[in-house]
């Protein structure tokens, strides 16, 4: 394994331990099967306790693929520089893949450490190939605040991970994991609000009268959109989930839609959702194309103007 892409999660890691486990199970099969409607090759790793994936498709593909992935915040390309540890030789490994070797700049090195090594805290690896770079190219300074090149290692017991420039990815939670919603997409505004649903981990089951091609667009998203989710009962029995809410359509339709069993003691009421409720125009255009190309677009809106 020379390159691989180490997967970063973010409100998944603030889940119990028996809850973070099944998101993650969730995002996991989405990932899987998104890879294979792609044809994308994606074998499923871990670098000691990171969970990572490996590929033999090009790099644009993988990552492409990776952004497309709810629940994941962010992705690190990682590739194998060194099968030693040796300080002096890492730095030179380094500085041969720099092109801008031999012009000023400032840089940082980070560490981190994984596995016993008796020789290295992360702290003082990162000050001994800090010290060999400067001694190899004087060029270079030291600046651990705003530097111009941030040098990110993975140290184990017998060899050395570089990792690439950060991918931002749309981050939420993995579609399944928070029950379903029934939707019509029939124009740009029930796709953004459908999309942003999803991202909050629901699964959208399509009703008719949607339009299949920005169905479509929904489904480079979640391998399984219109799958209705099913739990176990008291009984250990499995039975279909009622949806809670509605984007497109009323809330008396929906419940057109849905049978509910008599022996269901407690259902929730549906409720109709405008997830872009707030949302500026430049926030909404962003979102969209967001949804049509992430690894170009990421989604982020103003955040000057929500927090305030």
């Amino acid at each position: 394994m020379r390159q691989a892409w180490i997967l970063r999660y973010g409100e998944l890691g603030l889940k119990s331990k028996v809850v973070r486990r099944q998101f993650q199970r969730a995002l996991s099969n989405n990932m899987e099967n998104l890879a294979i409607n792609s044809q994308i090759s994606l074998i499923q790793t871990r670098i000691k306790s990171m969970e990572a994936v490996t590929s033999d498709s090009t790099p644009e593909d993988v990552e492409n693929l990776l952004c497309h992935i709810l629940g994941l915040v962010a992705i690190d390309p990682a590739k194998v520089i060194s099968d030693a540890i040796d300080p002096y030789e890492v730095a030179r490994l380094i500085l041969e893949s720099d092109e801008l070797r031999g012009q000023k700049r400032t840089f940082g090195v980070r560490t981190k450490r994984i596995g016993a090594n008796a020789n290295y805290s992360s702290q003082e690896y990162s000050k001994e190939i800090g010290s060999c770079m400067c001694e190899q190219d004087e060029s270079l300074s030291v600046n651990l605040t705003n530097p111009d090149i941030w040098v990110r290692l993975i140290l184990e017991p017998d060899r050395v991970w570089q990792l690439g420039e950060r991918i931002v990815t749309a981050g939420g939670l993995p579609p399944g994991v928070q029950g379903d919603v029934l939707c019509r997409v029939t124009d740009e505004e029930s796709l953004l609000s459908t999309f942003l649903i999803m991202r909050r981990g629901s699964r959208v089951i399509p009703v008719e009268g949607s339009d299949e091609n920005l169905v479509q667009i929904l489904r480079m998203w979640d391998p399984f959109i219109g799958r209705k989710t099913a739990i176990m009962d008291l009984h250990g029995k499995v039975k279909q989930r009622h949806p809670w809410g509605v984007i497109g359509i009323t809330v008396e339709d929906g419940e057109s839609m849905i049978r509910r069993r008599a022996s269901d003691v407690k259902t929730v009421p549906l409720s109709t959702l405008e997830p872009l409720c707030g949302w500026t125009n430049s926030e909404i255009e962003a979102l969209s194309k967001h949804i049509r190309n992430p690894i170009r677009n990421p989604c982020m809106p103003n955040l000057d103007a929500w927090v305030s």
